[in-house]
C-alpha cells in the first residue's frame, strides 16, 4: 500500500474510530429499559420477602447512569455507573446499611446481584 493510499485510508478510519469511542458519552450503547425478575438467594438477618410470583422489576440505563428501584425490602432507588463493557454498580444508603447492586449488560440481556444488609438477591432480566 502506498504511503498515499495508507493516509486516506487512515483519514476514513480514525473519525470513526474516535466516533464510536466518544458514543458511549451521552447516549451509550446500554441505554434503555431493562424489565426482570428479582429472586431472593439468601437471608442474612431478619425477615426477607421473596418477591411475589410473576414481578418484574425495570433497570434504566440512560447516559451512563443505571437506575434500579429495590421494592420488595426498602422502598429505594440504585443508581451507579455503568462502563462501556457493560458492568454496573449501583448503591443506595438505606437506615440499616449500603445496599449493592453489580452486574453486567451483554447481548440484551442483564444478570446482577444485590446485596443489603438483610436479604440477597439474583436479578435477571431483558432489554425492553
Amino acid at each position: 500500500m502506498t504511503a498515499a493510499r495508507l493516509a486516506l485510508a487512515l483519514a476514513v478510519a480514525l473519525p470513526s474510530l474516535a466516533w464510536a469511542q466518544g458514543s458511549f458519552e451521552g447516549r451509550g450503547s446500554f441505554d434503555g429499559q431493562y424489565m426482570g425478575a428479582l429472586t431472593l438467594t439468601s437471608v442474612v438477618t431478619g425477615d426477607c420477602t421473596a418477591p411475589p410470583l410473576g414481578s418484574l422489576y425495570p433497570l434504566t440505563v440512560s447516559g451512563g447512569q443505571v437506575r434500579f428501584t429495590y421494592a420488595p425490602r426498602f422502598g429505594t432507588t440504585l443508581t451507579g455507573k455503568i462502563d462501556r463493557n457493560g458492568a454496573f454498580k449501583a448503591t443506595a444508603p438505606t437506615k440499616r446499611g449500603l445496599v449493592q447492586m453489580t452486574g453486567r449488560i451483554q447481548g440484551g440481556a442483564v444478570t446482577a446481584a444485590i446485596v443489603s444488609p438483610s436479604c440477597n438477591y439474583a436479578f435477571q432480566a431483558r432489554a425492553q
